[in-house]
């Protein structure tokens, strides 16, 4: 009886050392999974302060380019009589002016009177177009960067 009952409480301490044992194998892995979403947010914080930080470029850039007495732009340069013959004009030689075939003469929506307001506008308007397809650009290789660094994970 006594080889029996402490057969029996051996038993029973092998069940519970097998239950303890369990009880932190999932406490281990739940850590591990709260671990790489943290390294994953981490991770999308960085990319996000990154980006930022790129906007913030961008933004004073563009802020730069728009404020008065801003004499070189990615654009041209702007004479002093205002921006609508600069922008009508050709860049460089064999250039039909601002994106080709995207955007119809620059004349027609300007007339040959330089209104400042209106093309400072426009102005404006190409400098943000410009903006956007930038933050696209940053956009899509960091999503490139992102896709490669998960088939590169085991």
């Amino acid at each position: 009886q006594r080889s029996a009952r402490e057969q029996q409480d051996g038993e029973r301490a092998l069940r519970e050392a097998r239950s303890v044992r369990a009880e932190h194998r999932d406490r281990l892995q739940s850590l591990q999974e709260q671990l790489e979403q943290l390294r994953q947010q981490e991770q999308r914080l960085h990319q996000e302060r990154l980006s930022l930080a790129r906007q913030r470029e961008q933004l004073q850039q563009l802020r730069d380019e728009l404020s008065p007495g801003t004499q070189g732009t990615p654009l041209g340069t702007v004479p002093a009589k205002g921006l609508g013959s600069a922008l009508a004009t050709p860049l460089a030689p064999g250039t039909q002016g601002i994106l080709p075939g995207l955007l119809p003469a620059l004349g027609m929506f300007l007339g040959d009177s330089s209104e400042p307001l209106a093309s400072a506008a426009l102005y404006g308007h190409l400098l943000l177009l410009k903006h956007r397809a930038q933050m696209d650009h940053d956009f899509l290789e960091n999503e490139r960067i992102f896709l490669e660094s998960l088939k590169k994970r085991p």
